[in-house]
């Protein structure tokens, strides 16, 4: 109901291009901060869905407050707040769907939860988006009601994940070492796994270039492009009923082609969406080519979570993808306020459209070098 359209909302409240960066970099920080502590007592404890709801309760209810912010600075400091704390739920997800999937097929599995979780976002965007741009007035009027049922939807997520089954790992429960220790094991164990660092690196590489482009995306479809809000939902809606169409199909490639192919063509994917936005002539030329993201997104999201969980250990998948998260944290963090920064400085000399097409192309060469390391992963698919 409203994530899509939190970028926009900061630009409604008056955020520069530096302080769109903050709220990019700390959102991503405080998302990922937190996560290999998460995901240690995850794996330490055997629990995960305790995680899963707790984190969900706590993200529904800081919906609340950003109803009544009234410059984009509160909206900064509340969004880093929600994402610290409802960081817990992140790796025990995708430790949950590691402890109860096999192997060959995490593709298919990753695709139908990834199916209906686009299902619903679609669905929500949509209809954010009419009641948006039907109420119109100040922002916090525009988007009272789409704040009011996202803390709806997200108590009723979380509690029925009550309902779900965990596997109990009994190696965890036991284990005699103090949490600090374990902590720092989590690093030994890291640099022992050539896969997982090779990963991780051609992720930070990718995270940063991409991430320099994201605060620029809600200033160019309000100033630029003046983008009313339903057809910024029909750019999310676009992308996301391509992406459920295609889903299905490209998770069985994943558990039968291989995941590396699908993240090699997942990220050079990538690197049109800062070439769009920079010469895009008006929003609906971005809800043209949404279409073929919804394809790169399906690519991502049948691959990613696989392959992480192929090259990680069954006992500290909680921890690993934590420590992957955290890097990726802390390279968007500085990645998007350089981006932010680097747009205000070229906004100043070049005007608003020349400086902003500056900073995409930046992000542009980057994200095709990021692409490129992926060429240097394994293959990890074991088939049968």
């Amino acid at each position: 109901m409203v994530n899509p359209f939190m970028g926009v909302y900061a630009v409604k409240l008056g955020a520069s291009s530096s302080e769109m960066g903050w709220f990019q970099s700390l959102m991503n920080l405080s998302n990922n901060v937190m996560q290999v502590f998460w995901g240690k007592l995850s794996d330490r404890l055997g629990k995960r869905i305790a995680f899963i709801v707790l984190g969900g309760l706590i993200i529904s209810v800081l919906w609340i407050p950003m109803m009544f912010v009234t410059n984009a600075s509160q909206l900064i400091i509340l969004i880093a707040v929600q994402a610290l704390l409802g960081s817990m739920a992140i790796p025990a997800w995708t430790a949950l769907i590691g402890d109860l999937v096999p192997s060959l097929r995490l593709g298919r599995a990753s695709g139908a939860i990834n199916l209906w979780a686009s299902a619903g976002s679609l669905i929500a965007t949509l209809v954010s988006g009419i009641i948006m741009e039907s109420v119109g007035g100040a922002p916090q009027e525009m988007f009272f009601i789409p704040f009011t049922a996202a803390v709806v939807c997200g108590f009723i997520s979380s509690l029925v994940m009550l309902s779900a089954k965990e596997r109990r790992n009994n190696e965890n429960s036991v284990s005699k070492k103090g949490f600090l220790p374990e902590m720092f094991e989590i690093v030994t164990r890291v640099r022992k796994s050539p896969d997982f660092m090779r990963y991780s690196l051609a992720g930070a590489v990718f995270t940063f270039f991409m991430s320099i482009s994201w605060p620029l995306f809600s200033i160019t479809q309000i100033r630029v492009l003046d983008a009313s809000m339903l057809e910024i939902a029909l750019l999310s809606v676009t992308q996301m009923t391509i992406t459920i169409i295609f889903q299905s199909r490209i998770g069985r490639l994943a558990d039968t082609l291989g995941r590396k192919p699908l993240l090699v063509l997942f990220r050079f994917s990538l690197v049109t969406v800062p070439i769009a936005y920079a010469f895009a002539p008006n929003v609906y030329v971005l809800i043209g080519v949404s279409a073929f993201w919804g394809i790169s997104i399906a690519l991502g999201q049948a691959s990613m979570t696989a392959y992480m969980l192929d090259v990680t250990p069954e006992a500290y998948r909680g921890s690993f993808t934590a420590f992957y998260n955290l890097i990726m944290g802390v390279t968007a963090f500085f990645g998007s306020l350089i981006g932010g920064y680097l747009s205000d400085y070229t906004i100043g000399l070049f005007g608003l459209t020349l400086g902003l097409q500056i900073v995409y192309m930046v992000s542009m060469v980057g994200r095709g070098m990021g692409a490129a390391a992926y060429l240097t992963l394994r293959e990890t698919l074991k088939r049968s």
